[in-house]
């Protein structure tokens, strides 16, 4: 079967280099990719993979560490019992909760926008998509903190790995009922979903392997004191089981290992993993690749992102400067590009949900759709007027917003309470256009063109540019710059990486 063909050297340039920074991370500056592209590609590439193995030992926010939380809620329970006001006791806690909830997608985006490793953040990106679980039912941070802690810690790894510690992951196991299987009553659900959506895809599983597989995994329970998995042996199932032709008193690890030897895993995975980082509708002929080039890896993700990032097919001219932006890449590359910091917890938070992609609240078990469902008249409008926002500091946060009507999403944090105006400075433009330039509409253009579109823009967009440049005066003032640099971000292409 073929595999990806590697991209020749003549090939990498400042587009291909930039290209790799958009897709393997968050994007890149114009000084990050004249250094990515004297590096050549295979060590750029190497970079971005080899990635330094404490660059996972991430330190969690100062609230994540686990609490009792069978004591908390006999707290609850004695307060009702004394008759005393426990939906106070109920209340404190939900507020907490949102709280932290709100604070956790601050410290994710913070890593993506300033952390050492941009590869790792965008595979745990990629995993929390999906192996998608929301904090609106698992309410409780700490565990969609853990969740996180582990996609990243095995994000280039083994697939299979991956998916047998996920199975013991007290979010994942909240999310799809596992903790409540039982060996006189399994819960198909975590089931369904291992080989629907994790593994093997629909059409490549029965529903008598459904069944079987749920008794595989009965017996896992999470510790409520310690907010860890346990296993549960008298609730484990211990009857012979056949699965996928396979029969033997199987657990869910052998479930899971029969799975990955499957073909159409890595037909599956594949295809997950060129849509993400590649073209949304990929060819079958480019599925089979990828799907060749997992197998000969044996589904260790360092040496297959290594080839597709390697490969001319992941340069070709129909996947650069194609994919829609997501809203999380939106965010962290655009305050990247504009050297700005990040929003605050409470926008971030607001224009996610506005532009449809909340961390940690993804809208079902299937993760996000993305590609051309990021975009509809709403949320492309709402992308320029949250570009006017993060340039001009000008609060966006309408008094109808529903962060001032209930916390954040999954949680009623206090946060919400003060969401109405939420300003900050205006970029620094000088920053993004020396002195030496200003008076040169056409030098601005192209370098600010340079940083902000993935590919150039057409000549006659060229001169609409220079032209409103030009029509403010000799000398551009930091306000003429700055509705110059909203212009660009406001436009089709820049939506576009």
């Amino acid at each position: 079967m073929n595999m990806l063909t590697p991209l020749p050297d003549s090939k990498w340039n400042d587009s291909t280099a930039a290209h790799l920074l958009n897709r393997a991370g968050f994007g890149g500056t114009p000084d990050e990719i004249e250094r990515t592209r004297q590096k050549g590609l295979t060590a750029a590439v190497r970079d971005l993979v080899d990635v330094k193995s404490d660059a996972a030992n991430v330190p969690p926010p100062a609230w994540a560490h686990p609490r009792n939380i069978r004591e908390q809620r006999m707290e609850v329970k004695a307060a009702k019992d004394r008759g005393e006001n426990f939906q106070e006791k109920v209340r404190e806690i939900r507020m907490m909760e949102g709280d932290e909830i709100v604070d956790l997608r601050r410290w994710w985006l913070d890593r993506m926008r300033n952390g050492p490793a941009p590869l790792l953040e965008k595979m745990t990106l990629f995993w929390h998509g999906h192996f998608a679980t929301s904090i609106q039912k698992v309410r409780d941070a700490y565990w969609m903190w853990l969740q996180n802690d582990t996609l990243r810690r095995n994000a280039l790894g083994n697939f299979g790995a991956l998916v047998k510690k996920i199975s013991h992951d007290p979010a994942m196991m909240i999310y799809l009922d596992l903790q409540q299987s039982r060996q006189e009553h399994p819960n198909e659900n975590w089931a369904r979903e291992l080989m629907e959506l994790f593994t093997v895809g629909i059409g490549n599983y029965t529903e008598q392997d459904i069944r079987e597989s749920a008794r595989a995994f009965t017996g896992y329970r999470i510790d409520f004191t310690t907010q860890q998995f346990r296993f549960a042996p008298f609730q484990e199932d211990h009857r012979p089981k056949t699965f996928m032709s396979k029969t033997g008193n199987l657990n869910g690890d052998e479930i899971i290992d029969i799975l990955i030897s499957k073909p159409a895993c890595a037909q599956f995975i594949g295809r997950k993993l060129w849509r993400f980082f590649v073209e949304d509708e990929p060819s079958n002929a480019i599925v089979d690749s990828v799907a060749a080039t997992i197998r000969s890896h044996n589904f260790e993700m360092r040496p297959i992102l290594r080839d597709i990032f390697s490969s001319a097919e992941f340069y070709s001219e129909h996947a650069m400067g194609n994919q829609i932006k997501s809203p999380v890449q939106y965010i962290v590359q655009t305050s990247k590009l504009l050297d700005a910091s990040l929003p605050a917890p409470i926008a971030a938070q607001n224009a996610m949900r506005q532009m449809g992609q909340i961390l940690f609240a993804p809208p079902n078990v299937k993760g996000w759709d993305g590609g051309k469902a990021w975009i509809s008249t709403s949320t492309l409008l709402f992308r320029y007027n949250f570009a006017n926002y993060l340039i001009n500091g000008d609060a966006i946060l309408p008094p109808n917003s529903p962060q001032r009507r209930q916390g954040a999403d999954g949680g009623f944090g206090r946060a919400a309470q003060y969401a109405q105006q939420i300003k900050r400075d205006p970029i620094e433009i000088g920053k993004l256009v020396p002195p030496d330039a200003r008076g040169k509409p056409r030098d601005v253009v192209d370098l600010l063109t340079k940083r902000f579109f993935p590919t150039r823009p057409a000549e006659k967009e060229i001169d609409a540019f220079a032209k409103y440049l030009e029509s403010r005066g000799p000398d551009a003032t930091d306000a003429n710059l700055r509705e110059l640099v909203h212009l660009m971000m406001s436009t089709p292409q820049f939506q576009l990486v």
